[in-house]
């Protein structure tokens, strides 16, 4: 029996320069050290999360995501927004309650290699 394809990275690069990108430059003008963290725990419950989606249709999930981040539910909405905007994650999925970033398996597209398994996608 083979063993089953893992989904999940426990790394993800986190650049030196990573301020500078245009993502995380913006939500720190508009969201201060909360849009630099909220961006930075979402990307880590992706890399966790098998596919590298988090499903926010479960309340708990959803109440879970803003624990993590520690903003109220706004403000939480508010980023998710403006990620979409910036193409940082998928808006049709967001609509469903579903978070997604496609630059996140570009990001660990090495890791999937050397499993030899393709990354998740869409």
């Amino acid at each position: 029996m083979a063993r089953p394809q893992k989904q999940t990275v426990d790394y993800f690069p986190h650049d030196a320069n990573a301020s500078n990108s245009k993502t995380l430059f913006i939500l720190e003008s508009k969201f201060g050290n909360d849009g630099y963290a909220f961006w930075f725990k979402l990307l880590e419950l992706l890399a966790g999360a098998s596919g590298h989606v988090y499903d926010c249709r479960n309340p708990r999930a959803w109440e879970f995501l803003q624990a993590k981040t520690h903003l109220n539910e706004e403000t939480a909405q508010n980023i998710l927004g403006l990620l979409v905007e910036l193409d940082a994650i998928d808006g049709e999925l967001l609509q469903e309650r579903v978070i997604w970033g496609e630059n996140l398996g570009k990001n660990v597209a090495d890791v999937y290699k050397n499993r030899r398994t393709p990354p998740p996608t869409k």
